[in-house]
């Protein structure tokens, strides 16, 4: 049976000065190695290292399934040169015409693909034994997940159709791009097939039969650090996960049903 280990972990911060997205980045071990996203630029040597580490060359990577084509999810594509690019063809068409204000998707997405074997996918998938690609759309138009069969059971690997755990209590994921129903349609057909769930900016997670929340894993503390003058000083500071935020909706992206919302999206 398949294996799931996760080999980057996602968070997401916010500053005056920038937004900053950080996806998980699974490994599923099955008849072919597949890298469930892959992140970005920023995060290119911790992959490579992460692979190393666990024996892995990049040339052994068959597959890369791309559960969306944000920039912090989706940038380092090319270092697997013998893996086919697995993506929904809806996904591929919205990123030659993103939205206004839609700040995570890049126009000339589609051309950093050139060259290598995509396989754009248009209905739901079963990509082997065990792996299945089902459609999880609203937080992007051709959003993608997987349902995997692992020996512990049934697991989803969602993207940020589920971004965190705090979307099992709100019923939408933190960020909505394209469709508040059909994020809010994503979430109750992923909770429907299983209660283990790797979210795209959270750690995994059980949801138990009362709808609480059980993490699989230790909450991590990440270190920042910086340079504050010319003199060089620099400055270095912990800082623990703090609490689920709630949805930011594109407004083009509400419900028809829901009043108008005012703010911009927010940070990734």
């Amino acid at each position: 049976m398949p294996e799931i280990e996760v080999l980057l972990s996602g968070y997401t911060f916010n500053a005056d000065q920038t937004r900053m997205g950080l996806s998980t980045v699974a490994l599923i071990r099955g008849r072919t190695l597949t890298l469930v996203d892959v992140a970005h630029f920023g995060r290119r040597n911790m992959l490579v290292d992460a692979l190393k580490k666990r024996g892995i060359a990049l040339d052994d990577i068959g597959r890369v399934v791309l559960t969306h084509a944000h920039w912090d999810h989706s940038q380092n594509t090319d270092l697997f040169p013998n893996a086919e690019i697995v993506i929904h063809e809806k996904e591929l068409e919205y990123t030659r015409n993103p939205r206004a204000g839609d700040f995570a998707t890049a126009r000339y997405f589609a051309e950093t693909l050139k060259g290598q074997k995509v396989r754009a996918v248009n209905k739901e998938t079963e990509l082997e034994q065990g792996v299945g690609l089902i459609e999880t759309p609203g937080h992007t138009k051709g959003h993608v997940s997987l349902l995997v069969e692992t020996a512990a059971g049934l697991v989803c690997l969602c993207g940020d159709a589920v971004s965190d755990a705090g979307t099992v209590l709100r019923g939408t994921p933190a960020i909505i791009f394209w469709s508040e129903d059909e994020a809010r349609a994503s979430v109750k057909k992923v909770l429907a097939a299983t209660q283990v769930v790797y979210p795209g900016h959270d750690r995994p997670f059980r949801v138990n039969a009362t709808g609480t929340i059980d993490y699989l894993v230790e909450a991590p503390t990440i270190k920042f650090t910086g340079i504050l003058d010319y003199k060089g000083s620099t400055f270095s500071v912990d800082v623990a996960l703090a609490e689920n935020r709630g949805t930011t909706i594109h407004p083009e992206a509400r419900s028809p049903s829901a009043a108008p919302v005012a703010s911009q999206p927010a940070a990734h």
